[in-house]
């Protein structure tokens, strides 16, 4: 039995945000930039774009149409806006990027996803990277130069009957030679094109902890990509790595996507809440990408949280509004003094 963790005392059963306490304005745009290790000390905190994950208006027997999903991202404070698997050479993909001109979105994301990994797919990785080169390509060359994410996804042989005991912790020799060999090909996608691009742990998927991520990356040998970071992935797998000892990790140093979204957990699955409602302490998790320097991109995600979407993803805005604005107002209200 695991002592009890860092996260667990201080984040575990714990809300992220104080009752009654103040919301705020929109999140200030500022440039992408690279994260810089350090303490926070006298120094200004980061003021991330906020980017909305195009899952907040999906499922629940509804769908929304681009011009609605833009509106309310707009309208609700985001800084920019990130697909989820839309294939750039849909006509759904046209639709949006039709619509793009038509917002103030200073940044845009991309987010992909591969089953080659597990056996029922392997036989078509040559397939699965030749669409992953080339949706790098179309996204280097697009004038709003999204970022990328990629997902190793899919469970079926490497499923177990609890979190902690899925994906990587079932995962041998054929399955990380699989996920090197994807990951390589589009870490050099993303040089070879400009592309800023991650890999995005996922539970149950090999790549579903911090530690499976950096592993996937050295045996891939990436140069160009970095790890992303999920807090409710990094927190729904009791074998992750503390988040104090995953900063602290070299690779983090090419950090360049960030996903907060708070859940409601048990050991065999998880519901993602809105931002305030769930287990994670997200005042503690922000307050420790900050300490870290983090100025990247920081997204939300909404999948099957329910009711109104537009409530939903104002509240994460609102939140690290409000967040970022106490620290600075209330320096002795950081959870890290």
């Amino acid at each position: 039995m695991k002592k009890v963790s860092n996260r667990r005392m201080f984040v575990k059963n714990a809300t992220c945000l104080a009752a009654g306490m103040g919301l705020y304005g929109s999140a200030s745009a500022v440039p992408l930039g690279d994260p810089i290790s350090g303490l926070m000390g006298a120094d200004p905190l980061p003021d991330n774009p906020l980017v909305l994950f195009d899952n907040f208006h999906v499922g629940n027997r509804r769908s929304y149409s681009w011009k609605a999903k833009f509106a309310a991202a707009q309208s609700a404070g985001f800084d920019g806006f990130e697909f989820a698997v839309v294939d750039p050479k849909s006509d759904n993909w046209k639709e949006a990027m039709d619509l793009v001109p038509t917002t103030n979105f200073k940044h845009w994301g991309f987010h992909w996803t591969t089953r080659a990994v597990i056996d029922r797919n392997a036989d078509k990785i040559e397939a699965e990277i030749e669409k992953i080169i080339e949706n790098v390509e179309l996204c280097g060359k697009l004038p709003l130069k999204p970022y990328y994410t990629l997902s190793l996804s899919g469970t079926d042989e490497l499923g177990g009957p609890t979190i902690h005991e899925r994906g990587s912790a079932k995962a041998e020799d054929r399955h990380w030679e699989r996920a090197y060999k994807i990951i390589a090909a589009y870490d050099k996608a993303c040089k070879q094109n400009g592309v800023r691009g991650s890999i995005y742990p996922h539970v149950n998927w090999v790549c579903d902890t911090p530690q499976s991520a950096f592993k996937i990356l050295k045996g891939a040998n990436a140069s160009t990509i970095g790890p992303a970071f999920c807090s409710h992935h990094w927190y729904a797998n009791e074998r992750s790595d503390e988040l104090d000892d995953v900063l602290a990790n070299p690779m983090m140093q090419r950090l360049n996507y960030v996903v907060l979204t708070n859940g409601i957990f048990t050991e065999s699955s998880f519901q993602a809440v809105r931002f305030d409602e769930g287990q994670i302490d997200m005042a503690w998790v922000l307050a420790k990408l900050y300490e870290f320097r983090y100025t990247g991109p920081i997204s939300s995600q909404g999948w099957t949280i329910g009711g109104d979407p537009y409530e939903a993803c104002k509240r994460f805005v609102d939140g690290v509004n409000s967040l970022r604005k106490r620290f600075i107002e209330h320096p002795e209200l950081n959870p890290l003094v």
